[in-house]
């Protein structure tokens, strides 16, 4: 048995296929606006059509005033300093998130970009968005700037300068795509959300001019030749990928989750995927984890099989230390929808008690600091929530790892003994077949988790998911790109 989507990914991309979205530009820089709303826009629909609970995907709720005031303050002057004297010049510029800050060895490693910033540090700058607001201590990439300031300052010029004329702009366009979504799918935003389209769009036209320009100026001062990206084929990227492409950078996107044939960031309409215009607010490059993540996706990128440096770098070394019992159910929530992980553990800890597995919950890093607060380490005596910094410390005692979406089940591969992805409409609207063996029941998941031969992937898979020698192909990426090489620090 399995559970059908109320719709697919490929119904709702019908609603960007439609020419007139690309006729809205910003007058000025000649950047298109839907990418600007657009993903906000489809996860408005995924939210009504397909998840329970709404997509909410703010990740800075609590956070002093304080400590976000004194975080920028510090990045103004840490970044001013690493403007002297030109220390901020590199071949290679990497912008990133915090949300992959991890300590190792009692430094900040990000593990998103760090790996491929340290294989030519010398060579490379790395542009860090804050995540919470917090400041790391010491970190094993030195070479780091702050994006907070330059975001802070075209936040503000957008709001100064946003008027009647942004807003009417945006409400056209707004209605275009709401009206087509009525027409093919029954369902619009509504007049609530509309309208905070309408201004969340018309502000960011005020601001793409001085967005251009900061962004000009910016890649003016690193000089690089090759950017790279994280999430760069959303939409908001547009503009950088403008000001890039008018000084000649090769632009790239390292992959830095699961991609599916489901996934609205990496699949477009036709109309959007065919167009020219469109086809410039997208970075040149995509580097993959690996070759059976290629075909994944429809995005007009030329796709690289690179690796994932940082599973590399955990594996290398958990390999070296003496593991635990593999006596966990190790289930990993998605960031959406906590409380149905909650229900799923409860009803498998009533059932594998007896047998000696222990059910954990680990938390997506956006839910973390939430999850904490409402539950503490535990639900209740039978069901912990996970507390490793680092999953791969989790999956390594994990008799079985159990997902809807999670990138973390993808990264179990080869890991944990057995791998199970839940079979519900959000699964299957991301992956229409099902990359790991699927279960629609609890009792269904007790069955499997007792049978020795279920849960594990063929070897042919488990190969094409993780390319081998990232740093090889990474090294062989970048001098195609013009850059010059030297040994990799590492």
């Amino acid at each position: 048995m399995t559970t059908a989507p109320a719709f697919t990914l490929a119904q709702l991309l019908e609603v960007e296929n439609d020419p007139r979205l690309l006729e809205f530009r910003c007058a000025q820089t000649g950047v298109l606006l839907w990418p600007h709303i657009r993903t906000v826009f489809i996860r408005m629909a995924m939210s009504d059509l397909l998840y329970g609970t709404p997509l909410d995907g703010s990740v800075s709720k609590g956070v002093p005033a304080r400590r976000a005031l004194a975080t920028m303050a510090r990045s103004v002057m840490h970044n001013a300093a690493m403007m002297v004297g030109g220390r901020a010049r590199a071949e290679v510029c990497m912008l990133t998130s915090g949300i992959g800050n991890q300590t190792v060895d009692g430094k900040a490693l990000n593990r998103l970009s760090d790996h491929f910033a340290l294989a030519h540090a010398d060579r490379t700058t790395t542009v860090e968005d804050h995540f919470h607001w917090q400041w790391p201590k010491a970190r094993h990439n030195g070479r780091v700037m702050l994006h907070a300031p330059l975001q802070a300052w075209n936040a503000i010029g957008a709001r100064v300068q946003r008027s009647e004329r942004h807003r009417h702009l945006a409400a056209q366009l707004v209605e275009v795509a709401a009206s087509k979504a009525n027409a093919l799918l029954g369902w619009r935003p509504g007049p609530a959300r509309e309208a905070s389209l309408v201004e969340m769009l018309a502000k960011k036209i005020a601001g793409m001019p001085q967005q251009l320009r900061s962004y000009e100026l910016m890649l003016a001062a690193i000089q690089p030749k090759v950017l790279l990206m994280i999430g760069a084929c959303y939409g908001p990227s547009a503009t950088l990928v403008q000001a890039a492409r008018a000084r000649g950078v090769i632009t790239a996107e390292y992959q830095h989750g699961a991609i599916a044939p489901g996934h609205d960031g990496y699949n477009f309409g036709g109309a959007l995927r065919e167009s020219a215009a469109y086809q410039a607010t997208l970075p040149d490059h995509f580097l993959s984890y690996g070759a059976w993540w290629n075909g994944q996706v429809n995005a007009p990128v030329s796709m690289h099989a690179v690796g994932n440096p940082h599973r590399t770098f955990r594996l290398e070394r958990l390999a070296a230390q003496q593991r635990g019992a593999k006596d966990s159910v190790l289930i990993l929530a998605d960031g959406t929808e906590f409380g149905i992980y909650v229900e799923l553990a409860r009803s498998i800890a009533a059932q594998v008690s007896k047998s000696g597995l222990r059910v954990v919950i680990r938390p997506h890093p956006l839910e973390r600091v939430l999850v904490t607060q409402q539950y503490g380490v535990r639900i209740d005596d039978s069901i912990h929530i996970d507390q490793n910094d680092d999953l791969y410390a989790s999956v390594l005692e994990a008799h079985a790892v159990v997902s809807e979406l999670s990138t973390g089940l993808f990264e179990s591969v080869g890991i944990a003994d057995k791998l199970f992805m839940w079979d519900t409409p959000k699964a299957r609207f991301a992956f229409p077949t099902l990359p790991f063996e699927s279960f629609t029941s609890t009792e269904q998941l007790v069955a499997l988790l007792a049978d020795d031969n279920a849960g594990r992937l063929p070897p042919e898979v488990r190969d094409g998911m993780w390319a081998s020698a990232w740093q090889d192909n990474y090294a062989s990426f970048l001098a195609g790109c013009g850059v010059g090489m030297e040994e990799a620090n590492v």
